[in-house]
């Protein structure tokens, strides 16, 4: 024991201390930055949406370093010579180095296609006009064929479907896989529109301006916007008198379960569960119970159980008691003085008004339910 105090008192011993402290954080930080971090929320890009991607940066940095290292210089020049800075390998270089590295998102898909796409982009930047040749339409489509044109779509670049008019799905939609070498071409209408071409109004819709407007809820098929011109009416509403009206669906009976209660709404109703007091009510909340467990009696809307009952009739038993001595007072007070006993009736007045509005269950109702508590 004595042996170990002398060694943790040895300055020497404290050097090694701090030398695996430090080995210990140099480790733990570099597993940290070694560790790729997964964001769950990167959006997987297909393949023309990379290609797009990377086309972009391409032109973000070729257009960055278009005049390079001979800022103020005269680029007509440089280009009038051969292997100039315009068209050099020390610009590719660097066009190369920064190359997805302005990107916030999708970098690391950038990256990849780089180092697959390396090759051919070396090659329009050597050997095509860098005016007149798209480099996206170069690369994506016509070399690396990850994409097809506008309004072209599939593995063989199929032209989108049009109408008379030359408008992909008649204007009213688009079309799946556009511009890609995936999908299958169909139509994907807009809200409102449907037909293989979205040339018409879809169900809850009418058409006005050559454009389809949404119908009144209460319509499933309808002439124009208002309530009054239902043709026929959707779930939840009826017609009466040329006209959708809702139905109270909470009037029908057996609508919700024995310990649900009904709220109805505009075409539709909810079912909610009662209180767990109560086993049935009519709606939410303890004091809306219609009927009771066998252990429990009903009281003004409760479910209450002997206890709880037993309490509520001795607190109204005292506010009654209470209140008769309010009347003797003010009968007392009268003999004396009017104006006395005025002012007793008045507080009395507000006095039991107060105490019965904030009571649990009110005098008055308690003697309704007199014969029938058992």
């Amino acid at each position: 024991m004595l042996n170990n105090f002398q060694y943790l008192m040895d300055p020497n011993s404290y050097k090694y201390l701090w030398l695996c402290l430090l080995f210990s954080c140099q480790v733990i930080l570099c597993k940290e930055i070694s560790t790729p971090s997964t964001d769950k929320n990167i959006n997987v890009l297909n393949e023309c949406q990379q290609c797009k991607v990377l086309t972009d940066s391409f032109n973000y940095w070729f257009k960055k370093t278009s005049r390079g290292k001979y800022e103020g210089g005269d680029v007509a020049w440089e280009e009038a010579k051969l292997k100039t800075y315009a068209r050099s390998e020390v610009r590719l270089v660097e066009i190369q180095e920064g190359l997805c590295s302005e990107l916030k998102a999708n970098k690391d898909q950038c990256y990849s296609l780089a180092d697959v796409a390396e090759n051919v982009l070396e090659n329009w930047y050597y050997s095509e006009d860098h005016d007149t040749v798209n480099l996206y339409t170069w690369l994506c489509i016509q070399k690396l064929q990850n994409c097809c044109p506008l309004s072209h779509y599939g593995e063989s670049c199929s032209p989108c479907p049009h109408n008379l008019n030359n408008e992909i799905c008649s204007g009213n939609g688009k079309c799946h896989g556009d511009g890609t070498r995936e999908g299958n071409g169909t139509c994907i209408c807009k809200s409102g529109y449907s037909g293989n071409l979205c040339e018409e109004c879809a169900e809850k819709f009418f058409s006005e301006n050559a454009s389809c407007r949404p119908c009144h809820a209460a319509c499933a098929a309808c002439t124009g916007e208002s309530l009054d011109d239902c043709i026929t009416c959707s779930n939840g509403w009826e017609m009466q008198e040329n006209t959708c009206v809702d139905i109270n669906e909470c009037a029908l009976p057996q609508v919700c379960e024995n310990d649900d209660y009904c709220i109805n709404q505009e075409g539709t109703f909810l079912c909610e569960k009662c209180d767990d007091s109560c086993k049935t009510c009519t709606g939410p909340g303890r004091k809306n119970c219609s009927t009771c467990r066998e252990s429990d009696t009903l009281i003004s809307g409760m479910c209450l159980n002997e206890s709880q009952k037993n309490k509520i009739v001795n607190d109204a038993k005292k506010r009654v008691l209470t209140y008769f001595g309010l009347l003797l007072l003010t009968k007392v007070t009268f003999r004396s003085s009017k104006i006395l006993a005025a002012v007793v009736v008045l507080f009395s007045s507000f006095y039991i008004y107060h105490t019965e509005d904030t009571a649990e269950v009110p005098s008055i109702d308690l003697y309704m339910q007199s014969s029938e508590l058992p």
